[in-house]
């Protein structure tokens, strides 16, 4: 139908996607965030997914805050559930920043969380994009067992982008709304990791809440069932 259905509105959900992945990484909890009738929207961040083309070291964070706050407005979204995994949770931090009016909860999927001190730039990270400014994933795996075997890593590692470093030196952190319901989704099985002191500081505050997985980082592709729900629920 044209114009779109009113139903398009209804609380929708917007899934942000973290470093080196693409809008292809919310494929698993798509079903189950459908099927419950809201609207999902997965944008994506230049240089990654479907904009993979439009990649290169001047790519920052203030662009893919542009490609999410882009989707919000295009689509008159509303009452908006705002969902960053990873380093979509900078992204995520600084777009609800332009568009509170329009973010009822925000959900950060193990990932940066401006209640907690940066946990800044691994030295191994910079050093691989000392010559393009750009690096490949780096610190993480996919075990077989939990993306559905060889074949699902090679599906995953085959859509992987470099990520400009760009991205991780422009300032991210700043006050979230106060109307915005927030909630911190752990995955435990890399504990520790560089995501858990978010955790920690999400779990010691009441007015957050404090949910844990016990996963793999990317939660969607080994728990997407029990990920959709809390998303859902947020």
């Amino acid at each position: 139908m044209f114009p779109p259905d009113a139903s398009i509105h209804r609380h929708p959900i917007v899934l942000v996607h973290g470093a080196w992945a693409g809008e292809w990484c919310w494929l698993p909890v798509l079903e189950p965030l459908r099927s419950s009738g809201r609207s999902v929207f997965c944008p994506s961040l230049t240089g990654h997914g479907s904009k993979i083309h439009l990649g290169g070291p001047e790519v920052n964070l203030s662009a893919h805050v542009s490609d999410v706050v882009g989707v919000v407005t295009t689509y008159d979204l509303h009452d908006v559930t705002l969902v960053g995994h990873s380093y979509g949770g900078r992204v995520i931090t600084r777009v609800a920043s332009v568009i509170a009016d329009r973010v009822s909860s925000m959900v950060f999927v193990d990932a940066h969380t401006p209640i907690a001190p940066d946990s800044g730039i691994p030295q191994e990270w910079t050093e691989a994009a000392s010559d393009t400014g750009m690096f490949p994933m780096l610190g993480y795996d996919f075990p077989p067992s939990l993306v559905g075997g060889d074949e699902g890593v090679a599906w995953i590692e085959a859509r992987l982008a470099f990520q400009s470093l760009a991205s991780f030196t422009e300032p991210w952190q700043t006050d979230l709304p106060d109307s915005a319901r927030k909630t911190f989704v752990h995955a435990t099985l890399n504990t520790p990791s560089r995501f858990t002191p978010y955790a920690k500081a999400a779990k010691a505050r009441p007015d957050w809440n404090y949910h844990e997985i016990d996963g793999h980082h990317y939660l969607m592709f080994s728990h997407p069932k029990d990920l959709a729900e809390i998303l859902l629920s947020a």
